[in-house]
């Protein structure tokens, strides 16, 4: 796939963390450090009622990588809210008027080695499409092991190199030319910088004018005793489960600190997500992390909303009330 630095100059990619700590990203989607120290599935089944979500739950968690397993064992119940998520679009999907005579598009923006997406297209048997993107050329093997290629391909490149052109000439997956439906960013932005205007725009321009776009985002808070707090919660009563105390802390000193400085606050990144979009709804909080799905198709975002449902994830990570709502 050919492709270009669509907004900024190479410095702005030479220069993030994303290629300052590709070593350690390396390392983790090899599966050399960090490995949790038991298999990664869901702590909270009892509270899943949809069989669906749990099903789609099982293709996640039997074909991840290194990596993606990893992410998985740091943030809490974001397995759980991608069985959602993807489970709600398949429903979205099939109840669209066109329903039998297309295919859908969903590109995961900078997704280790596409393990939600490989799921997606197999848990909706190829009616959506998955295109993954990674700098971290590690993560391929992984894909490669597990995707089905029929539906499924892998772009060893960061978001920034692909924009419209590159889908234009892109063979493979016709589908994608003429954009995406859904647009996944699995908390990548940060990694680049906190010019989040900057990075939405050049995203949403791969975006259909219906379609929906999600961010998934670890936020700054305002007080940082209450981001510290949120922090203990996940660390002492989710990532125990997976890692030793000295690995917790060895990531905190090694790794947060980059992923700090590049990451927002809320109302700075609600900002820069309505610039281009009409309609935002909070869908999901687990301590620090939250999950936005955004449009300019207001039946469109309210549909899938519906059928979305409550999440599932018990009161000691989540800070929010009213999930999901809408904000704009």
């Amino acid at each position: 796939m050919k492709t270009t630095t669509p907004f900024g100059a190479d410095e702005y990619l030479n220069e993030s963390a994303m290629v300052r700590m590709a070593g350690y990203f390396d390392d983790l989607a090899t599966g050399k450090t960090q490995v949790p120290r038991q298999s990664v599935r869901t702590r909270i089944p009892d509270r899943i009622a949809d069989s669906e979500v749990l099903k789609y739950h099982d293709l996640v968690v039997e074909r991840a990588g290194p990596l993606f397993t990893h992410f998985l064992a740091s943030v809490p119940c974001i397995l759980e809210e991608m069985s959602r998520v993807g489970v709600a679009l398949e429903r979205l999907v099939q109840s669209s008027h066109d329903a039998p005579k297309r295919v859908f598009g969903f590109y995961e923006v900078d997704a280790f080695d596409g393990t939600n997406g490989r799921a997606l297209a197999t848990y909706s048997q190829g009616k959506i499409k998955t295109l993954t993107s990674s700098p971290n050329q590690a993560n391929q093997q992984h894909f490669d092991r597990f995707a089905d290629p029929e539906r499924s391909q892998f772009c060893p490149q960061s978001f920034l190199r692909i924009d419209a052109g590159v889908l234009r000439e892109e063979t493979s997956f016709p589908e994608f030319r003429e954009g995406f439906d859904f647009i996944y960013e699995t908390a990548a932005f940060q990694f680049y910088g906190q010019d989040r205007e900057q990075q939405i725009g050049h995203v949403s321009k791969l975006l259909k004018p219906d379609g929906l776009i999600f961010f998934l985002e670890k936020l700054n808070h305002p007080d940082q005793a209450v981001y510290e707090l949120r922090e203990r919660a996940k660390d002492d009563l989710h990532k125990l489960h997976y890692f030793t105390p000295e690995e917790v802390a060895w990531k905190r000193n090694q790794m947060l600190t980059q992923m700090h400085n590049g990451q927002v606050e809320f109302d700075v990144l609600l900002r820069a997500i309505r610039s281009q979009f009409a309609h935002v709804y909070l869908l999901w909080n687990s301590t620090n992390f939250y999950e936005f799905v955004a449009s300019n198709d207001a039946d469109r975002i309210a549909r899938f909303v519906s059928i979305l449902g409550l999440p599932a994830i018990p009161a000691e990570f989540c800070f929010e009330a009213d999930l999901p709502r809408k904000l704009a």
